[in-house]
């Protein structure tokens, strides 16, 4: 089958619904290119046929070796619409890991390549909306490729169609898509975090029995721990990308393929362990530095890395609801699981064993920085709040502090010295099933501290040791039921 006098059809290499994908012949110039054509039958969706044009104008616009070029596009005597464009020898990456996961640095070195050219269709000022493994294409060389740019806009346009549909996969979908806010280059930066989280994990960060549910779980709950290898460079460059507020995340793609570049250069003499903004203070939002472990993190990838999860609870339930009936399904969906403690009784739990074990924290001495005295432990003299809780292998990694102001995950209530320092622990255990760290922390003490009543109510506690000067003291932290917070919720 030839198309326009000129393209030979040769081998089909994938269809859907709307159309197929063929390997051709470019009897013009005697080379093979890739024709995307448009089945009859969808010619009589107008929206779906302007897209369609649309994708080879946003395309041709863009000069990347990481952005499939643009050859040709027409309409065929029989009606049918194509688009001629280069044809990349390879497989697409959700192929390659149907064959299993990827290396920490094989993965920071294909979201550097797929992050700059992205960053390219940014600069043209048009947004991807669709980044996922099966649009991305591996060359046999290893390099990355990004394709179909069919549901592609200009950051002014509409994010809406005319029918009123959200479009976009749901598994890689970001949180403002999927209540139908408007998405931004950052969208994007948080759908190919969730490509690193998929090549690293070897498996998709949401699951659900259909679209609805694996969107419905986007806006209630953070991809699963990851349970394998990963150097704390590395996750904590997945973790600052897939951050559930925007202004949390990779402020540009660019930013973040910067980032990813570096992931594996040895740590500036200057710096030891992680960098802890002042309590209280804005937490990064911009493409600056990656927090790096040191003197008592790992970078060697040897333990099994933890990220507890981010809960985004408390949306407008009508909002969500509406937003998520909207949605086009685009693609597959994934597999996810939540990590919180929901504790509101103040029980120990039962001792798991000894792994990290330590002595039991000490009574208040002189107060910290930032803390005064309060019966046997300190309470925070201003609010002090946090982002999400990192744990890799057995060690808790210190979280970055967030403005109590705006939307947090954690907030301190108590806190007491550490004298035997830094604890460790094991397996799935938290601080919170050592007896000595439960009878500090405990549902009670949360709501004494609690502002405006004594009630703690699905309220989540948890235990986590974080730097005070030359020491270390273990902080005791609450979330409300709905995960998210914004401003303070404890008296100082």
């Amino acid at each position: 089958m030839r198309l326009g006098d000129r393209y030979l059809l040769e081998d089909r290499l994938g269809a859907g619904g709307m159309g197929e994908v063929w390997r051709a012949l470019d009897e013009f110039l005697g080379r093979t290119v890739a024709v995307k054509t448009m089945l009859p039958s969808a010619s009589a969706d107008p929206d779906f046929v302007r897209r369609f044009t649309q994708e080879a104008t946003v395309m041709a616009r863009v000069n990347h070796p990481a952005v499939a070029s643009i050859h040709d596009v027409g309409r065929a005597g029989d009606g049918i619409t194509y688009l001629v464009m280069e044809f990349v020898d390879g497989e697409t990456l959700a192929q390659r890991l149907g064959r299993g996961r990827l290396a920490p640095d094989e993965t920071m070195r294909l979201i550097t390549q797929a992050a700059e050219g992205l960053q390219a269709v940014h600069d043209q000022g048009i947004l991807h909306r669709d980044i996922k493994p099966a649009n991305m294409l591996l060359r046999r060389d290893g390099r990355v490729v990004i394709t179909d740019f069919g549901i592609a806009r200009h950051e002014d346009a509409s994010r809406i169609t005319a029918t009123g549909a959200i479009l976009g996969t749901p598994s890689y979908l970001s949180p403002e898509q999927v209540l139908g806010q408007q998405a931004d280059r950052r969208s994007d930066v948080y759908s190919l975090g969730l490509v690193a989280y998929e090549c690293l994990a070897g498996e998709r960060p949401f699951v659900g029995d259909n679209p609805y549910a694996v969107a419905l779980q986007r806006i209630q709950q953070s991809p699963k721990t990851i349970g394998v290898n990963v150097p704390m460079p590395v996750l904590a460059i997945v973790e600052r990308a897939l951050a559930v507020d925007p202004s949390q995340r990779w402020q540009s793609a660019a930013a973040l393929a910067d980032a990813a570049r570096t992931a594996f250069d040895p740590p500036a003499p200057q710096r030891s362990g992680v960098d802890v903004p002042p309590a209280g203070g804005d937490a990064p939002r911009s493409g600056g530095d990656v927090p790096r472990s040191g003197g008592d993190a790992s970078q060697s990838g040897g333990d099994v890395s933890r990220a507890r999860a981010q809960t985004p609870g408390g949306r407008t339930g009508k909002l969500v609801t509406a937003a998520l009936a909207a949605l086009v399904i685009a693609g597959g969906v994934a597999g996810v699981v939540l990590k919180t403690r929901d504790d509101g009784s103040g029980s120990a739990a039962a001792d798991p064993g000894t792994a990290g074990a330590t002595s039991a924290p000490a009574g208040p001495a002189a107060s910290p920085a930032g803390f005064a005295g309060c019966g046997d432990a300190f309470c925070p003299t201003e609010p002090m709040c946090w982002n999400g809780l990192t744990q890799n292998g057995a060690e808790l990694v210190t979280p970055s502090s967030a403005d109590c102001g705006t939307e947090h995950f954690w907030e301190t209530y108590l806190a007491v010295p550490l004298p035997d320092g830094k604890p460790l622990i094991g397996g799935d255990q938290t601080l919170l099933d050592r007896p000595e760290f439960a009878k500090v922390c405990t549902a009670a003490a949360l709501a004494d501290h609690r502002r405006g009543g004594k009630i703690a109510t699905g309220w989540l506690r948890d235990a986590w040791p974080i730097p005070s000067g030359k020491t270390w003291l273990l902080h005791c932290l609450g979330q409300p039921p709905t995960h998210l917070s914004t401003g303070p919720a404890f008296t100082p």
